[in-house]
This record gives C-alpha cells, sequence and structure tokens, in this order.
C-alpha cells in the first residue's frame, strides 16, 4: 500500500481482534512486574496533575459556587488563565520519562512505548474529567489512582508482532512473552494491511478476585471499492425499540430485536431491593453487588450479540446500501421516549430503555462499520409522518419503511 501523504485521509479500516491467553508462572510474573511500574507511572502522574489542579483550578471552582452574577465573569476569565498557566500536558509528562529511566532500573527495563501509551490513557481520562468540569458539572471527580491489588493494562503501539500463529511481546531488558492465537483471530489478523496496537488486560482488575487474561490487537485492513448508490436496490429500514421494518428489492420483512433486559431488569430489579436490606459495604452487600453487576454484564453482552447477528443478517439477505430512520429519542410527547405512555417510561418500557442504553444508535453504529467493508453506506432520513400507521404492532414497521423509502425518493428527486 502507498504511503499516505500528509493531510491525506486513510483509507484503511481499523478493526480489532480479541483473544483469551494463559500465562505461565514465568510470563504470569513478567506480566506482573510490567503492570506495577506502569501502575506506579499513572499513580504518580496522575497524583502530579490532581496537585495542580487543586492548587491553582479547583479554588476558583469553589468561589464560582457563591460568586454573584457580576463575579462569574471574572472568575472564569481568571480560571482559563489558571488552566493555560498550570495544567500539566500529556508530552511535560512523556518527557520526564527520559530521565526517569536513567535513574530507575526497573522502570527503564519496560518497553517506554507501553509508558508513553500508558500516560496516554491517563491524558484521556483526566480531559474527560476536565470538559465535565468546564461545561459546569461540579461534581465530575478525576480519575481514581490504582490501588496495591489493581492490574495495570498493559498498552503498545510497538514492541509486539505476529509470528507463527503466536503474538510476541518485547517487553524491555530482553524479556520476551509469546502466546497462541486461536485459529478464527489468525485469519483474520492475517488479513491486516498493518498491525497498529495492542492491549493486554484482565477482565477483573482487582488480583485479589478470579479473573482471566485477554489481549485485544488492533489492526487495518485495505478499504475495498465503493459500490455506487442505487436508491431503487436501497434497504429501507424503520428503527424501533423492539422490532426494526425492512423495505428491500429483496424482501419486506419485520425483524424482531431481542431484549435481554426484559429478562435481566425484574432480576437485577429483586437483586437491589434485597441490597437495601444489608449495610451498605458490608460483606453481604458486596455479593449482592456483583451478582447484580454479573447480570448487567450478562444482558449488555447478549444485547450487543444480537445487534451484531440482525447487522449481519441485513447485509447478507438484503444489501450494502441502508437508509435508516433517523429518530429524536427524548421523552417529549409523542417521541419514542414519551414517558406519559406507561408502556414506554420505566426501566422495562422498551423504548425508554432503548434511549438509556444506545442499543438503537448502536444498532446504527454496527451496520456503519460492517457495510464499510463491503464498500457500502448508511444514509439516515427524517421521516415525518403525517398519518398513523394502517395496521398495528410490529406490522406497522413495514409501513413505516415504506413512507422511509417514498419520502426518501422525493427529496432525492426534488
Amino acid at each position: 500500500m502507498a504511503k499516505r501523504k500528509f493531510g491525506e485521509k486513510s483509507q484503511a479500516l481499523y478493526r480489532v481482534q480479541k483473544f483469551e491467553i494463559k500465562p505461565t508462572e514465568e510470563e504470569l510474573t513478567i506480566l506482573l512486574s510490567i503492570s506495577e511500574v506502569l501502575k506506579t507511572l499513572f499513580n504518580s502522574a496522575l497524583a502530579e496533575r490532581l496537585n495542580a489542579f487543586n492548587a491553582f483550578i479547583a479554588p476558583f471552582y469553589v468561589k464560582l459556587k457563591s460568586a454573584t452574577l457580576e463575579e462569574v465573569v471574572n472568575i472564569r476569565r481568571e480560571l482559563k488563565t489558571a488552566y493555560s498557566e498550570h495544567s500539566i500536558t500529556l508530552f511535560d509528562q512523556i518527557n520526564v520519562l527520559t530521565a526517569r529511566r536513567v535513574s530507575d532500573e526497573a522502570f527503564a527495563a519496560v518497553t517506554r512505548n507501553w509508558q508513553e501509551e500508558t500516560l496516554d490513557a491517563l491524558d484521556g481520562a483526566f480531559k474527560s474529567f476536565i470538559a465535565l468540569r468546564k461545561n459546569g458539572d461540579m461534581d465530575a471527580r478525576p480519575p481514581r489512582a490504582r490501588d496495591e491489588e489493581f492490574f495495570q493494562k498493559i498498552p503498545g503501539r510497538s514492541g509486539f508482532k505476529i509470528d507463527g500463529g503466536r503474538i510476541i511481546l518485547s517487553c524491555g531488558g530482553g524479556r520476551k512473552v509469546s502466546f497462541p492465537i486461536p485459529e478464527y483471530q489468525q485469519g483474520k489478523l492475517a488479513e491486516a494491511v498493518r498491525l497498529k496496537k495492542f492491549e493486554l488486560y484482565r477482565d477483573e482488575p482487582n488480583l485479589a478476585r478470579s479473573g482471566r487474561f485477554w489481549i485485544s490487537v488492533a489492526y487495518e485492513l485495505q478499504k475495498p471499492e465503493t459500490i455506487t448508490f442505487n436508491a431503487n436496490m436501497a434497504v429501507y429500514l424503520a428503527l424501533g425499540a423492539s422490532s426494526i421494518g425492512v423495505v428491500s428489492a429483496v424482501a419486506e420483512e419485520t425483524l424482531s430485536l431481542w431484549r435481554s433486559d426484559k429478562y435481566w431488569v425484574p432480576k437485577i430489579e429483586a437483586v437491589e431491593q434485597r441490597m437495601k436490606k444489608r449495610i451498605n459495604g458490608s460483606r453481604g452487600w458486596q455479593c449482592l453487588y456483583q451478582a447484580k453487576r454479573r447480570m448487567q454484564v450478562i444482558s449488555s453482552r447478549q444485547r450487543l450479540q444480537d445487534e451484531r447477528e440482525i447487522a449481519d443478517y441485513l447485509i447478507n439477505k438484503h444489501g450494502v446500501h441502508f437508509v435508516v430512520t433517523e429518530l429524536v429519542v427524548r421523552s417529549k410527547p409523542g417521541k419514542l421516549a414519551d414517558k406519559s405512555k406507561p408502556e414506554r417510561r420505566g426501566r422495562l418500557g422498551l423504548n425508554w430503555a432503548a434511549q438509556n442504553v444506545g442499543s438503537l444508535g448502536r444498532l446504527v453504529l454496527q451496520l456503519e462499520e460492517k457495510v464499510k467493508e463491503r464498500g457500502g453506506s448508511v444514509q439516515k432520513h427524517l421521516l415525518i409522518l403525517e398519518e398513523r400507521p394502517s395496521v398495528v404492532g410490529h406490522e406497522n414497521k413495514i409501513w413505516m419503511a415504506r413512507k422511509l423509502r417514498d419520502s426518501f425518493l422525493a427529496v432525492l428527486l426534488a
């Protein structure tokens, strides 16, 4: 692939493959030592940022709480100056690495790029905190320091390669670890134009609890040639919280969305009721909390799996160019999550839940990413209905999909 010119947009697609690894005792010792160095780096860099924030910036937020309207303008001007003069940047902290690697033997034994990526992750988290504060969220909290039992994620853009069906990590100080790649992920990674990044992490960061180790590898795929859009051959999707209507040149059908929350939310609520009878933070409370978190994770995974399967089905059966309804998902009269209607509100109100978990938006994102691999596209169209559906239930989704097609074609031909 020809090298891109400066400013030229990449034509590659970015994808990630994840697989479990099972380190030996020797490999685990190496990983834990690296994690300890990266954890120390994360905590010290976080402390440096927090010290500067608390000393030079936080006092202005305290003043804002009791300031008059006339005083607010001046305080915000001073706050802006404080941010520009006292904020610690990613490059400030990366530049300190050189001296620290000279003075600390254990620190120097870890691949430098992995340390830089750790600082980059902290930078992103801290910027999110600052953005919330700047937008007026006084309750926003900064990233938390890693405790003694925490396994710090190991990220890197270099110091790794794939060879002979294994991923090999050069950990620094002459140390290497390697892990077999499952056959499916080998096939996917063999299509890569370029390897971009890896992350090695533990699904349960608390080492005192049972957990598994995973590696995710980000890579580039060459973007295929774009297939010319034909409105008459496009697939029109009317999105809904529990079903979608599909109208295409191939077929018309309604697809039900499997809502995992219908099964799990009552169980989660039952656990929450039991938690209220326990002392917050007690052993019994912690056990119930962990059970609640497991159910939430399972529900989320099942929902994601259904969205992936729906997206694959649509592409394989109907086509690669899609037009979807652009929904206003808000709790306003007549909108998708209209809380005045009993069937839409509450944790089990399907439309309300669709807003909270972002399932509709994520389904569209799944489509957008998958059609890129086929040279297709996804377009959104705001459908304004001037009449009510002539049918009820899931069948009205096909009626809406037809209206979406007619409205889109009318705009296209206008």
